[in-house]
């Protein structure tokens, strides 16, 4: 199951890295993490308790833990930061500001 992780980081960040360029450094890696984070969201979430579906709930606790936590403080402040920075705030208003 975690080998599965390089891929899907990979095809998330190639999809994105064109799309975040010419914003300033900390919005873009904040976009980037915050792509990975929103794909793991919409992971269903397994009810069962097998071993297997267990390793997949932890897996994808891991990845909240890793790419959403501290994601409702950071848009925020990015927001304030670059608050006369149209292009930025435009691309930001795509993110909820609550997900933890």
């Amino acid at each position: 199951m975690t080998n599965q992780l390089p891929v899907v980081i990979g095809l998330l960040l190639a999809g994105t890295s064109l799309a975040i360029e010419g914003y300033p450094q900390e919005v873009a890696e904040y976009i980037e993490h915050r792509e990975i984070c929103e794909h793991f969201r919409q992971e269903p979430w397994p009810e069962n308790s097998s071993a297997e579906e267990k390793e997949r709930r932890d897996f994808i606790a891991g990845q909240f833990e890793l790419y959403c936590k501290g994601s409702d403080q950071t848009i925020r402040e990015l927001k304030r930061k670059y608050k006369n920075n149209q292009t930025v705030i435009d691309r930001l208003e795509k993110y909820e500001i609550r997900i933890e």
